[in-house]
């Protein structure tokens, strides 16, 4: 649990002097996730989908001007949570997962989205305000995933943030085939590395109007969005480190780490490679030590801090996200940890911390209001905005 410590509110005393209203939300407690910081008896000013201020009642002006003012004056606000590994932009399984070829980094998942989504809808519910919508792991390139907010709209335009949000790659296991290069680690590896050069290649020449097949990847080379890597086993967990951090220099995210990748965790924090762990949040060792061990509090006690979880939903549910971090917590993980793990570390990952994953000016104002502290699965989400509006109210009716 949360031990907080009474936090100096941020400089800007009075309200901003603006013609248009200025919607007020008071909390008893609100987590930045700004270097940890906590305000208690905070007020956040927010218009135009972003927000304007973020201090105490007793030092922040109601706006001359307002719009909605919300109070919730036991509850915690933090920012909205963020998933990197989801796959349910469809409402079910109409994700893409083409496995003709081993590699297929010209597809995309933005045509299969569906807005608002009865699924994005339970997301909205448990806090869950952006999630990176990505190929299945059938092959070693799936193409590019979108990053889309789990807000009420009618069109695709309305909903996406950022196309591409990441390009998926996978490692071992789920892309192993036969017939062709796919069969072999040793294949699929030589066919990550062409496909990385010929990024490269065509991002040097800025030729990518003229190689559509090479263009989303290409963008990573460019800085726009990262890979994000399905990955698992010390071997493969760190191969991808390696190959696309080490090696290309690329932003990468290695996602799943699971099946004893934290054994390489000391390597791994050693180049502070970033980790995307889950859904499964633990190993068990079948062994004369018989145990269960917490994925993130291994990854942690071996020196990580960029560590966010994740849900591959629906594998596990979508609206259990906040639960993932809960669960890391229970198994041994710092509480600071989990919570970063959820909103301001994905943020970061993902290439959007100007936009993401906290409570400060000029950030989108996707804000989670809930009864209790962030990580107890026993208290409700009251309120969720994203980009300023309500995309759930408790009061309407309790969704999850």
């Amino acid at each position: 649990m949360i031990c907080p410590l009474l936090l100096a509110a941020i400089p800007q005393l009075a309200a901003p002097l603006r013609a248009e209203p200025v919607d007020v939300l008071d909390v008893g407690i609100a987590l930045t996730m700004e270097q940890r910081q906590v305000i208690h008896n905070a007020r956040i000013l927010l218009a135009d989908g972003r927000i304007l201020a973020v201090g105490r009642q007793d030092q922040l002006e109601l706006p001359r001007t307002m719009g909605e003012h919300w109070s919730y004056p036991d509850s915690t606000a933090f920012p909205g949570a963020v998933d990197l590994h989801s796959h349910i932009q469809t409402g079910g399984w109409g994700d893409i997962n083409d496995m003709v070829h081993p590699d297929n980094p010209e597809l995309r998942v933005l045509d299969t989205v569906v807005p608002w989504n009865p699924l994005y809808r339970d997301a909205a519910a448990a806090g869950v305000t952006t999630l990176n919508g990505i190929p299945g792991s059938g092959t070693n390139m799936g193409g590019a995933g979108v990053l889309v907010k789990a807000k009420p709209g009618k069109t695709v335009a309305e909903v996406v943030f950022r196309q591409p949000g990441s390009v998926k790659i996978a490692q071992g296991y789920n892309p192993e085939r036969g017939a062709d290069l796919g069969n072999s680690r040793m294949g699929m590896w030589w066919m990550l590395r062409w496909w990385l050069a010929e990024a490269q290649a065509v991002s040097d020449s800025d030729t990518l109007g003229q190689r559509p097949d090479v263009a989303h990847i290409a963008g990573v080379n460019r800085g726009h969005y990262p890979y994000l890597v399905h990955t698992a086993g010390a071997r493969d967990t760190y191969g991808t480190v390696r190959m696309f951090q080490l090696e290309a220099g690329v932003p990468v995210v290695v996602s799943h780490g699971s099946f004893h990748g934290y054994m390489a965790g000391e390597a791994i924090a050693a180049v502070a490679a970033s980790l995307n762990i889950g859904p499964r949040n633990f190993d068990f060792s079948f062994n004369g030590r018989a145990r269960f061990i917490g994925l993130v509090q291994a990854y942690e006690a071996a020196g990580n801090r960029d560590i966010s979880v994740q849900t591959d939903a629906p594998v596990v549910p979508q609206e259990e996200f906040l639960y993932q971090a809960s669960l890391a917590e229970r198994l041994g993980c710092s509480t600071w940890e989990a919570l970063e793990s959820i909103n301001v570390d994905p943020a970061r990952q993902i290439l959007a911390e100007d936009r993401l994953g906290r409570l400060a000016p000029g950030i989108d104002a996707d804000i989670v209001v809930k009864a209790g502290q962030p990580l107890d699965p026993r208290s409700p989400v009251q309120l969720v905005l994203v980009d300023g509006k309500i995309a759930y109210d408790i009061r309407d009716g309790q969704r999850y």
